[in-house]
């Protein structure tokens, strides 16, 4: 089957503080990214104490992706799709994921985010397996949740300045052959979080997991013991995967956290990846899911340390097989 990438811009728009924005994607090709670029000026108007350690992804708070208005493909924080995607490793290659401001005296500072949400699956040995098909569709869209100015400072008072987000798309056009077949995706590729807070410590905390598709992996970030909404290594002692007596993944949080090391290289400090696939830096293969489909409650359990602003987000990512 022949096949070939287009690349092309499909807005760019104005951030406003609190508000949101919904963009109407194009609905004709396979999907493999959509690409989310906030670029502009964070203008200090009152001296700031500290510059946040995401910064300056603060800016958006929430994406989401949605089919025919009642789909939701992706809803996740915007960090996740820059420090926290994995598929691709940009936070330790040198690329530019982030540029934060670089002080928080009175001053606009020009920064920068990019973030990619992959309905491909770009860690895989095949990574169309997962491309998302918009043909036939009657809505397609990105929506997306706005911080304030100020979300990116400790103390301070902060306008935006000229900030605006740049919206493209990565798609991949399958050409029928001489019998009018084609190629298609074999699974549909969902994520989603859940955010809640830890107001005392708990050897046992659950947290539900989606179940009935195939699980992937979950990204969990820890905050709030230092200054609060910023990650923090000191939350997490022990992590499992388990559905009943399947128990998939139990590892300590130093544990956990030099597998990551290990198979992504530098990660940032409260992020942990509970990932089955994942195997070095080979390719991983669907094959390797965890099957939940016959699971009535798969959790995510952990053994972590409490306190009056420390919070956790779990986002998982699942796989529907065609």
């Amino acid at each position: 089957m022949r096949q070939y990438r287009v690349l092309r811009k499909v807005a760019t728009v104005p951030v406003s503080g609190g508000g949101f924005a919904t963009i109407d994607l194009p609905r004709d090709y396979d999907y493999e990214s959509i690409f989310v670029r906030v670029a502009g000026g964070l203008q200090v108007t009152a001296l700031a104490t500290s510059v946040r350690a995401e910064a300056p992804t603060q800016i958006i708070q929430r994406l989401e992706v949605i089919a025919d208005g009642k789909n939701n493909l992706f809803s996740a924080p915007f960090w996740f799709t820059c420090l926290g995607n994995r598929a691709r490793p940009i936070t330790e290659t040198g690329a530019r994921a982030v540029t934060p401001p670089s002080g928080v005296a009175v001053a606009t500072y020009q920064v920068e985010a990019n973030g990619i949400i992959d309905m491909m699956t770009a860690d895989a040995v095949r990574p169309k397996d997962s491309n998302f098909r918009s043909s036939g569709l009657s809505l397609f869209q990105l929506r997306m949740t706005f911080g304030q100015p100020g979300d990116s400072f400790v103390g301070g008072t902060v306008v935006y300045n000229n900030m605006f987000v740049e919206i493209y798309v990565q798609q991949l056009v399958e050409v029928p052959d001489a019998a009018g077949q084609m190629t298609s995706p074999i699974a549909l590729k969902k994520v989603s979080y859940q955010e809640i807070g830890l107001a005392s410590s708990n050897a046992n905390q659950e947290i539900r997991l989606p179940a009935g598709n195939q699980i992937k992996s979950v990204l969990v970030r820890t905050d709030g013991t230092t200054t609060a909404g910023e990650p923090s290594t000191t939350v997490l002692n022990n992590a499992q995967l388990a559905a009943g007596v399947d128990v998939r993944f139990n590892l300590t949080g130093p544990q956990l956290r030099a597998k990551n090391n290990a198979d992504f290289g530098s990660f940032t400090a409260g992020y942990y990846v509970l990932d089955l696939t994942s195997k070095g830096q080979s390719p991983i293969n669907l094959t390797d899911l965890w099957d939940v489909s016959g699971a009535a409650e798969p959790k995510l359990v952990l053994d972590v340390v409490g306190g009056a602003n420390v919070k956790l987000q779990a986002v998982v990512t699942e796989y529907i097989l065609a």
